[in-house]
């Protein structure tokens, strides 16, 4: 109360109400949702180029139970190719033993039956393209080097001329 004028505040409440409710109801009800296709679209994808990448990737070279590799100063990058794994107890063609070393060296029919169905399978597989001959050699670094080159003088008999040797690079060699 002021004076002798006493000020009604409830209509001017209601008006003031009133007009934000108008002003409400004039504008657009705008409904905003977060589509997550597109984003698990684009994981997946992602996740698939990783994944085909890194199963090609040379890098991931299984070394066979039992071989440690030498080190070697310099190398270069190894190809896909089937793996003869020279180790302490015996010789692995892919990861499958093949028998002893002394046995191997003895009589090589039973590597030398392995590498020609590698071979076959691998022109089978390809038959517009000729055969690379290409095989990696995983040796056991206190293996001899020259019980190495008669398990290797064996591969060019099933056309393997194309012979790598695994080393870990980097080292100083030993």
């Amino acid at each position: 109360m002021i004076g002798a004028v006493t000020f009604n505040r409830f209509p001017f409440e209601r008006h003031l109400v009133s007009r934000t409710k108008k002003t409400n109801s004039r504008k657009r009800m705008l409904v905003v949702g977060l589509t997550l296709t597109s984003m698990v679209d684009m994981f997946s994808l992602l996740v698939i180029f990783l994944l085909q990448t890194f199963s090609t990737s040379p890098e991931l070279l299984v070394v066979s139970p039992g071989v440690v590799l030498p080190t070697a100063g310099t190398g270069v990058e190894i190809k896909d190719a089937p793996v003869l794994s020279v180790g302490l107890d015996g010789i692995y063609l892919d990861q499958k033993k093949v028998g002893s070393t002394d046995e191997v060296l003895k009589d090589p029919t039973v590597l030398m039956e392995k590498l020609e169905s590698l071979r076959e399978l691998w022109q089978k597989m390809h038959p517009t393209q000729n055969f690379s001959g290409q095989i990696t050699v995983q040796a056991h670094k206190d293996i001899p080097s020259t019980l190495i080159s008669q398990i290797m003088g064996l591969l060019p008999g099933q056309n393997y001329g194309s012979i790598q040797l695994a080393v870990i690079s980097g080292g100083g060699g030993t």
